[in-house]
């Protein structure tokens, strides 16, 4: 999928009207793929498609050959592709020469409606194809889904019944599997709901882009009296959906879906704007790795979420989905209505005013009022502080999360937690998927523009991580032309890293450099000490120096906010975490980060954050 492009950035205007042109013929194509069908290089597709730079005048023509399969229309938009480039070049030459005058541009002949109405219908037809090549891509996804759920449907009955027949020592192990199966099956049937609902709104672009072709045919017909030519629609051939042998393959394909599906939506609503059609809320069906919620009755050890069966963007309690999941027929049907409005009108050359829907009170979701659910997202993938694990999920982080909940006055029932991923959680709390973040959030210049930050409630310092038995490594002083791995964003450990001529490998993640330390990919891995002591517990196999942390300047993990939130709601999250830090902090930080408090027996009280940590980094106070 080709990720929407930026602003436009050529010297004249014309310049820009010749890239807006550019990119409709390349729609959907990425850069990347553009690199691979023509000898030019990324940065420089940026450049063409963003205005500030003009393509050679041969690739125009390849360009337009290539992607453009009708001749009629390849020869329409190969003339219109030529006027907007001799147009871009001769404005180009006046603003070299200082000239003011603007000399005539080359247009159609005087009176030529028809080829006016020849190009509109053009961009109609390009437009339809983009959203029929949508479709089909849904309809695909949709398929490898419910390929997905039936194979992890019945991994969980060829496990659980090896499970029933093998021996005592291998029984946990098989039951962890049936537990993660399970899991698994339930993110792919959230994850299929929401292929399922990109299907149906696809499907409503498909009928809005056939409506404005059959307008754009009309106008041809009305002004030329010829017949309209056939449309040739672009279709690209269906992948054949795979099989996941490994357990440990499912979370990269559920990753991986997700990214499509966003990247699809983007897509999407860059089309809906093309055809005019108002935006649409997907706040509930968008599922993320994993979701949970803290029930009532026999109570689970602290920190362990146990996860529900059904999609609680579906219950009743969730004021945000209610009336429009994928299993109510009456939004299905209402959609298909709409849509074919939409098609009726655009036909009859009629316009639909959209008004949006009176405005509601504010809601304030950290106040336990009114029914409001809090939902607080965590890590997936941090042992120690949050980790998804035997079916629930675990950490210092987790822990905290559930007491703050407690604290502010909300019923168990009504807490949730969300896994994210790493490069999304500033994302996910301004955009409203979840109200609160506890989940490694850095106490940052940069971040405090983004969200309001409560905190700290640790404080942190740069640490490594290496294979045990490896003395050669000590301090960062050590790593000196070594391989180390750290997260891609990470700018202040890249820092550390370059102080220490170190030889930088990035990840995505904290995860992705274990995974390339344990492979031998790299030598050591640079992340916060905390993290990588969860690493440790979790494998046995790698080990911290300490003395890597010797007089290094604290930083700091802190709550995240909504950037709205209500100064009264922020204090009110204050001093709950001032509560949990004088009460069962230190209970839960030696509980869940055992191997912290066994490296530092006399200092790790280090890590604690102070009432000045707190009042000087928050961005309220008591």
């Amino acid at each position: 999928m080709a990720r929407p492009l930026g602003e436009l950035q050529g010297e004249t205007a014309e310049a820009n009207d010749f890239a807006r042109w550019l990119r409709k013929i390349t729609n959907g194509v990425g850069v990347r793929q553009l690199e691979s069908d023509f000898p030019y290089s990324k940065s420089l597709w940026t450049q063409f498609r963003n205005g500030s730079r003009l393509i050679p005048r041969e690739l125009l023509d390849q360009v337009v050959n290539r992607y453009l399969r009708e001749p009629a229309m390849r020869q329409r938009q190969l003339d219109e592709g030529h006027r907007l480039f001799e147009e871009a070049l001769r404005s180009a030459a006046r603003a070299r020469t200082g000239e003011n005058g603007s000399a005539p541009a080359a247009r159609p002949r005087p009176g030529d409606a028809q080829a006016h109405a020849l190009l509109r219908l053009d961009d109609a037809r390009l437009r339809q194809i983009e959203a029929m090549r949508r479709l089909h891509a849904s309809e695909r996804r949709c398929d490898q889904l419910q390929d997905l759920v039936s194979e992890l449907e019945r991994r969980c009955t060829l496990l659980q019944h090896e499970r029933d027949r093998a021996r005592d020592e291998v029984r946990a192990e098989l039951q962890r599997q049936v537990q993660m199966s399970a899991e698994y099956r339930r993110q792919a049937d959230l994850k299929l709901k929401r292929a399922r609902r990109a299907r149906e709104e696809a499907y409503e672009l498909r009928l809005a882009a056939e409506a404005q072709v059959a307008r754009a045919q009309l106008d041809v017909l009305q002004r030329s009296g010829a017949e309209a030519e056939d449309i040739a629609p672009l279709v690209a051939p269906a992948d054949a959906a795979g099989h996941l042998s490994l357990l440990a393959d499912v979370a990269p394909a559920l990753h991986a879906i997700d990214d499509e599906m966003d990247e699809n939506d983007q897509g999407m609503d860059a089309l809906r704007a093309e055809l005019r059609l108002p935006a649409v809320d997907r706040s509930a069906y968008d599922p993320r790795i994993v979701q949970g919620v803290v029930e009532e009755g026999e109570a689970p050890a602290p920190g362990v979420v146990r996860v529900l069966k059904e999609d609680n963007a579906d219950s009743e309690d969730n004021p945000r989905s209610r009336g429009t999941g994928p299993r109510s027929g009456a939004g299905r049907r209402g959609r298909r209505a709409v849509a074919l409005c939409l098609a009726l009108a655009a036909t009859l050359g009629m316009s639909l005013a959209w008004d949006p829907p009176p405005a509601g009170a504010a809601r304030d979701p950290l106040r336990a009022t009114g029914g409001n659910r809090l939902t607080i997202g965590v890590a997936l993938d941090a042992p120690g502080l949050s980790e998804l694990d035997d079916g629930g999920l675990h950490g210092f982080e987790v822990d905290m999360g559930v007491r703050l909940a407690q604290y502010l006055g909300f019923d168990s029932q009504k807490v949730s937690l969300t896994a994210l991923d790493v490069n999304e959680r500033a994302a996910a709390v301004r955009d409203g998927r979840v109200d609160v973040v506890i989940a490694r959030v850095e106490v940052t210049e940069a971040m405090k523009k983004q969200v309001r930050l409560v905190g700290p409630y640790v404080r942190t310092y740069h640490g490594v991580l290496v294979e045990k038995g490896n003395e050669t490594i000590s301090n960062f002083k050590d790593l000196a032309g070594r391989s180390v791995c750290t997260r891609a964003y990470s700018t202040s450990q890249q820092g550390v890293l370059k102080d220490n001529a170190a030889v930088i490998v990035t990840r995505p993640d904290t995860r992705g450099c274990v995974a390339a330390l344990r492979a031998h990919q790299v030598e050591a891995v640079i992340d916060d000490q905390v993290a990588l002591y969860g690493y440790t517990e979790k494998f046995d196999d790698l080990e911290v120096p300490p003395a890597a942390t010797d007089g290094q300047q604290a930083g700091f993990y802190a709550i995240a906010l909504p950037k709205e939130t209500p100064d009264e709601s922020c204090r009110d999250v204050f001093r709950a975490l001032q509560q949990y830090v004088r009460g069962p902090w230190k209970l839960d930080f030696q509980s869940r980060l055992g191997s912290v408090v066994q490296a530092f027996p006399t200092t790790w009280n280090a890590f604690t954050p102070s009432e000045g940590d707190m009042n000087e980094r928050s961005s309220c106070s008591a």
